[in-house]
């Protein structure tokens, strides 16, 4: 069994679209849609093989709040999509956090 990193950070609710989630300009933040989470509590968000950290050009309102990173999760076991979570936390926190 692989040793997995965990990150714990605030999850406002997922996003759609497809990477680098930016306008054509690359000026501004754009998702297809979202789906705000009623409550942001810290999460433990594991960093499986295939997860990719994306920064967002400007802040993205998600659940009430400016996001400005989105973890993209591969499919993993029952689930046939992976998921994009939209989070505060920049990328290089992200990163350092991960343990």
């Amino acid at each position: 069994m692989a040793i997995t990193a965990h990150v714990t950070t605030r999850i406002y609710g997922e996003v759609f679209g497809n990477a680098p989630f930016q306008n054509a300009a690359g000026t501004q933040s754009e998702v297809s849609r979202t789906k705000d989470y009623p409550v942001a509590p810290l999460t433990s968000v594991a960093i499986t093989p295939g997860a990719i950290m994306w920064p967002l050009v400007s802040g993205l309102r998600v659940g009430g709040f400016y996001c400005y990173s989105i973890i993209e999760l591969p499919p993993t076991g029952l689930n046939v999509n992976g998921v994009k979570l939209a989070t505060d936390t920049s990328v290089t926190a992200l990163i350092a956090a991960a343990t």
